[in-house]
C-alpha cells in the first residue's frame, strides 16, 4: 500500500504572510546560530592551539633551565671539590708546622698559646702530622693519660703527712736524715 500523494494547495491554502515572515525570521535565527557556533569552535580551536603551544614553549624552558641547573650544580661540585683539596694541602702545611714548632716546645698548651689557638685545634693539628709524617709522631712528654695508682714522672712518692716527710728529709742541722713515721 503506497500512501495517498498529498492534495496540492491552492493558493487560497497558501500560507499566510505571517506564517512565512515566522518561517524565515527562525531560518535567520537558526542560520546565525550555525555561524556562531561555527565562529565559537574556531575561536576554542584557536585558544587551545595556543594553550598548546604555550605548553610546548614552557617544557622546552623547564628542559633548558634543569639542563643549565645541572650544568652549574656540576660547576659548583667541581669548585668545593678542588677548594677541599686545596684546604687539606694547606691543613696538612699547618700540620707539619705545627708539629715543627711542637718539637720545640714543652706542652701542647705552649704549641696552642704560640700559634693562638685552641689547645684542642692544637692537638688535631698535632694528629694529623702524625698521619701524614709518622716520623715526627714521637713526643717529647709523656701522654697525660697515665695510670692513677702510679705517681707522675720524677717525683717521689711521699706520704700523707707533709710535716713529717718534711722532717724525714733534713735534720736540724740541714743534713739529709733517714727518719721514718
Amino acid at each position: 500500500m503506497t500512501e495517498a500523494p498529498r492534495p496540492r494547495r491552492t493558493r487560497s491554502q497558501a500560507r499566510s504572510p505571517e506564517l512565512v515572515a515566522r518561517l524565515q525570521r527562525s531560518r535567520k535565527r537558526s542560520l546565525r546560530r550555525r555561524a556562531d557556533a561555527a565562529a565559537r569552535e574556531k575561536a576554542i580551536t584557536r585558544a587551545v592551539g595556543d594553550y598548546l603551544a604555550a605548553w610546548s614553549a614552557i617544557t622546552h624552558a623547564e628542559q633548558s633551565r634543569d639542563r643549565e641547573v645541572a650544568a652549574l650544580h656540576a660547576q659548583i661540585n667541581t669548585v668545593i671539590t678542588r677548594a677541599a683539596n686545596e684546604i687539606t694541602t694547606h691543613e696538612n702545611a699547618q700540620a707539619s708546622a705545627a708539629a715543627a714548632v711542637r718539637a720545640h716546645v714543652q706542652t701542647d698548651e705552649e704549641l696552642a698559646d704560640l700559634l693562638e689557638i685552641t689547645v684542642k685545634r692544637a692537638r688535631q693539628l698535632l694528629a694529623g702530622s702524625r698521619t701524614t709524617n709518622p716520623e715526627r709522631s714521637r713526643r717529647k712528654t709523656p701522654s697525660k693519660k697515665t695510670d692513677p695508682t702510679s705517681p707522675p714522672t720524677g717525683i717521689v712518692p711521699a706520704s700523707r703527712n707533709l710535716l713529717v716527710d718534711k722532717a724525714s728529709t733534713t735534720s736540724a742541722d740541714g743534713r739529709p736524715s733517714q727518719m721514718t713515721e
